[in-house]
């Protein structure tokens, strides 16, 4: 099962995540994720172990455990298709979004005009 864990420390390894995991299962693989332009870690990663019942353990007992100082976030990955992902994210130029530009500077257009009228 791939499992994501998140809230990783810059300093934490994918040999850390290994070790981390090791109790549970066999761990397969463990990346953690890098920005492709300056290869500096993003804060998360994913960890395969097998079988499923000992992932499922894993997570469980391994959420909010500190590594290097902060919790983790540990759950089980789910891949999510590319609409579903537009379709969740709302638009930051929605209608409901230009109204409320709209009136907020129509108040200030209107308490500007009473300044100078």
């Amino acid at each position: 099962m791939n499992i994501f864990v998140g809230n990783l420390s810059a300093a934490v390894t994918a040999d850390e995540l290994r070790r981390l995991f090791a109790g549970y299962g066999t761990t397969i693989n463990a990346l953690i994720m890098r920005d492709t332009d300056s290869g500096l870690p993003l804060g998360y990663g994913h960890v395969y172990v097998v079988p499923e019942p000992a992932a499922h353990e894993a997570i469980i007992n391994l959420n909010n455990t500190p590594l290097n100082g902060r919790p983790l976030i540990v759950r089980e990955c789910v891949y999510r298709a590319r609409q579903e992902r537009r379709l969740r994210r709302s638009n930051w130029r929605s209608a409901e979004r230009r109204a409320a530009e709209a009136r907020r500077h129509n108040g200030h257009d209107q308490a500007s005009q009473q300044r100078i009228g």
